[in-house]
């Protein structure tokens, strides 16, 4: 079930993937909502320990999300964190 939901997950970051080709961000070359939304999808996605595939862009498109501050202040927050 979970291989299930994460190939169903994949298929749509490959949609995302081919966007990150060609802009630096989902909408373009402004970091927007957009971008805080799909970023902590992202941080979940890298975060939890199961087999994934790598898509280039749109590792180098959380790569460069994971340096600016105030993601990592307030998305890069470790799950048992949120169990308080």
């Amino acid at each position: 079930m979970i291989k299930s939901a994460v190939n169903t997950l994949e298929q749509k970051l490959l949609i995302a993937d081919k966007r990150l080709e060609m802009y630096p961000f989902l909408v373009g070359d402004e970091f927007s909502l957009a971008d805080i939304q799909f970023g902590h999808v992202l941080f979940r996605y890298y975060e939890i320990e199961i087999a994934r595939a790598a898509p280039p862009s749109l590792k180098a498109y959380y790569e460069r999300l994971t340096k600016r501050p105030a993601f990592r202040e307030h998305v890069m927050i470790p799950s048992d964190d949120l169990k308080a």
